[in-house]
């Protein structure tokens, strides 16, 4: 999987660099042109985006603020006000929340952190039943190894401005990273592209099994950023539950194997259609990501805050 989607992120990234270029150039002149090339290469990167879509995470970060303790909110404020070194004019609306600051790391991917695209995801055999390290993440470039290297930074002392623009970064990848990995098809198989290649007839429009989980049950189940907050339910024992995050991950290998990867009991295969019944099953499942990711990720945040976060906590046993 790996070498093909470089080679097609490498092509949209060259095309991005040309038409910034040209539209730099020509923008006085062809206002009107440049905005509808700009517009197609805004459709260059949905297509290729690997991750729960916009409301998913801005749900799971808004939902693990409201459940953080007293200190957990302080802390978090204090490290994303260390942001302001990260965003350039275009790229201010970031720091605005925690909730749009979780979106960041599917733009910085293509521009400033572009060595951060696989971390997003792990992919296994499809005979696979658990993640192994020493086989799935050989090069120490998936999701876990991000999650790791975000806490790592986080649990060190700050002093100065660089060290706080690390930090503000390293809390932005931890939140968008935590709500990838409870999307399903983020922890799946190599052989499809975690569900990218297995293209499907959704509500008879053409789609493929990863963006139907990445947006299209949660459109349909209505789970939109905010006003989807008051159907969440993060409960306390989900926040102080174990941090555990390999097993998180193993976990949503076995949601993706028993319902995304499944219709009505049977494998899904490139050409099938899939409606409402699929939404009736799946979508309880996909909030229920939501929620313990918001949860998980509070967790995560109170123990840094309160410094009873133990590292290393993710490679051990592998």
């Amino acid at each position: 999987m790996k070498s093909w989607v470089t080679v097609i992120q490498k092509g949209n990234r060259d095309m991005k660099r040309n038409v910034d270029v040209i539209a730099s150039r020509q923008l006085a002149r062809h206002p009107i042109a440049v905005l509808v090339v700009a517009g197609l290469v805004g459709l260059i990167y949905a297509e290729t985006s690997l991750a729960w879509g916009k409301d998913g995470h801005q749900l799971v970060c808004a939902q693990a603020e409201q459940s953080l303790t007293p200190t957990g909110k302080r802390w978090l404020n204090k490290v994303m006000a260390g942001g302001k070194e990260l965003d350039d004019a275009e790229r201010k609306h970031f720091g605005r929340s925690f909730a749009l600051s979780c979106l960041w790391p599917d733009d910085a991917k293509y521009s400033d952190y572009k060595g951060s695209y696989e971390q997003h995801f792990i992919n296994v055999p499809s005979d696979a039943n658990t993640v192994d390290m020493a086989r799935d993440c050989t090069a120490l470039d998936c999701i876990i190894v991000g999650i790791q290297r975000a806490l790592s930074y986080l649990a060190q002392p700050v002093d100065g401005r660089r060290q706080r623009a690390r930090a503000a970064a390293a809390l932005r990848f931890l939140g968008h990273y935590i709500g990838d990995l409870h999307q399903p098809l983020h922890v799946s198989n190599a052989a499809d592209w975690g569900g990218n290649k297995i293209k499907v007839t959704w509500f008879s429009e053409d789609s493929n099994l990863h963006r139907v989980w990445d947006v299209g049950l949660l459109a349909k189940d209505g789970l939109d950023y905010p006003a989807a907050m008051v159907s969440l339910t993060v409960g306390a024992e989900q926040v102080a539950s174990s941090k555990d995050v390999l097993e998180w991950m193993n976990e949503s290998l076995r949601v993706a194997r028993r319902h995304a990867y499944k219709h009505r009991g049977v494998l899904i295969a490139s050409g099938a259609a899939l409606g409402a019944d699929y939404v009736r099953a799946n979508s309880p499942i996909a909030k229920r990501q939501i929620e313990l990711a918001a949860g998980r990720l509070a967790g995560l945040i109170n123990g840094l805050a309160d410094k009873s976060l133990q590292l290393p906590m993710l490679v051990a046993g592998n």
